[in-house]
């Protein structure tokens, strides 16, 4: 298991993958599993409470596994079809939120998934066991596409990127849009009614950040 951790602003975060097998559905026997999970302790902001998972924490975690559906072919975590496949827990842990951790959440998944590699396989052949090979060669999880989340608060007509916490609290709404290397949106949540002039000019700041932050990114995974 490696974690990879990404900051915006202040805003601190951390995700690691951790692989176990499973069995798979019955209506797709040859197709493993990507569940993302975004944690949210009380140590990265008084506001959140121990015990149960935080509202926003469950909120994310949905809208990251919605963002994540297609990012791969769930057939290539297949290790035996109909008997056994990879489900790979993805666990996003925020160190520090002062504002816009979805976006921080996002960048250390999709750091964490460009250099996630499984492991080698292998059958037990008098048991049906499926077992690692720590000796065999690894392979590198393909990615259908890298994507990167930009947040822009709303104020009236103005937008504001990569709000802070103070910001998100007196922002009139805000706009999150989900873009990936090939400048394709993936995802967009929207809690302000803009006029058509202001989404256009946010979503160019959104296909120029993004850049920006996957040129970063790319970067990065080169010298993991």
């Amino acid at each position: 298991k490696q974690w990879y951790q990404r900051r915006v602003a202040i805003t601190a975060g951390i995700a690691g993958i951790k692989g176990r097998f499973a069995e798979p559905t019955i209506n797709n026997p040859s197709s493993g599993y990507l569940v993302p999970n975004m944690i949210l302790p009380m140590a990265c902001n008084t506001k959140y409470k121990p015990g149960y998972p935080a509202d926003s924490g469950v909120a994310m975690s949905n809208k990251l596994e919605t963002l994540i559906t297609d990012v791969t072919d769930l057939m290539e975590l297949c290790v035996v079809p109909g008997k056994v496949v990879w489900c790979l827990n993805l666990d996003i842990v925020c160190i520090n939120d002062d504002g816009n951790v979805l976006d921080a959440a996002v960048l250390a998944l999709s750091a964490a998934l460009n250099n996630c590699w499984l492991p080698a396989t292998h059958v037990i052949e008098e048991t049906g066991r499926v077992v690692v090979d720590p000796e065999g060669e690894k392979t590198k999880l393909e990615l259908k596409f890298i994507p990167i989340s930009v947040t822009l608060s709303v104020f009236d007509d103005q937008t504001l990127p990569d709000p802070s916490e103070d910001e998100e609290k007196i922002q009139c709404g805000s706009l999150t849009c989900c873009i990936d290397d090939q400048s394709k949106i993936r995802a967009m949540w929207s809690s302000a009614n803009l006029a058509d002039d202001v989404l256009s000019a946010a979503l160019i700041y959104v296909k120029k950040r993004a850049s920006v932050l996957l040129s970063v990114l790319q970067k990065v995974s080169k010298t993991s």
